[in-house]
């Protein structure tokens, strides 16, 4: 079987840099405002930030292929990709090698 290739316009490496207001989203997610960040960890595969509000704990986890989740308590309220969290990510392509904004249609 053959495998599909991927046909790019493109002969260089684009970067994708994404920008989250994660208060503004777990207001929305949970209808409280109010939270607050409380820890942040940078690992090889993603980012973690722990918030607080009240008793309350939340946790939303950025990964680097544009995942994400969102989970208060034992509760899961986002689970998808960046690019679908409307309003919430603000998307930026650059070349990889130059480090130039590219705008992607």
């Amino acid at each position: 079987m053959l495998e599909p290739s991927v046909v790019s316009d493109f002969d260089y490496s684009i970067v994708c840099h994404a920008e989250v207001d994660l208060p503004s989203w777990l207001r929305e997610l949970t209808g409280k405002s109010g939270w607050l960040l409380s820890d942040e960890e940078e690992t090889e595969l993603c980012d973690v930030y722990s918030f607080r509000r009240d008793a309350e704990e939340a946790q939303v986890v950025l990964y680097r292929t544009g995942y994400a989740t969102v989970g208060v308590g034992d509760r899961t309220l986002y689970d998808g990709h960046l690019t679908f969290a409307s309003g919430f990510a603000r998307l930026q392509y650059y070349n990889a090698e130059s480090g130039e904004k590219v705008l992607l249609n």
